[in-house]
């Protein structure tokens, strides 16, 4: 069985605005830029919130713990007005990536 990704490397994933390639649930390719590490409202575990270039296109959740096989492979391109860290699904911040989405809220 693979490993999961250290927590470190996708900490730094999300500082350094890098893009990630990585398997999920152990079938799916997925390719996205990683936007914030925190907790689940409902189960407090690691969840990893990040805007998807593939396999479809959109914001998902993944469980860090279903993370695997996981390298970075190049800069965020844009960085997307659309996030929102305040989502109430997620009950604390771990890291996010910086952007102009954050101060929108007072």
């Amino acid at each position: 069985m693979q490993s999961t990704v250290s927590l470190a490397s996708i900490r730094n994933t999300i500082v350094k605005r890098r893009r990630a390639k990585f398997t999920y649930e152990r079938r799916t390719t997925v390719v996205a830029d990683l936007y914030l590490l925190g907790h689940a409202r409902k189960s407090a575990a690691y969840i990893v919130v990040a805007w998807c270039l593939e396999p479809t296109p959109g914001w998902r959740v993944f469980r860090y713990s279903e993370i695997r096989e996981f390298e970075t492979i190049g800069p965020v391109d844009v960085l997307r007005g659309d996030f929102d860290p305040y989502d109430r699904e997620i009950m604390t911040i771990d890291t996010q990536i910086l952007s102009a989405a954050i101060s929108r809220r007072s």
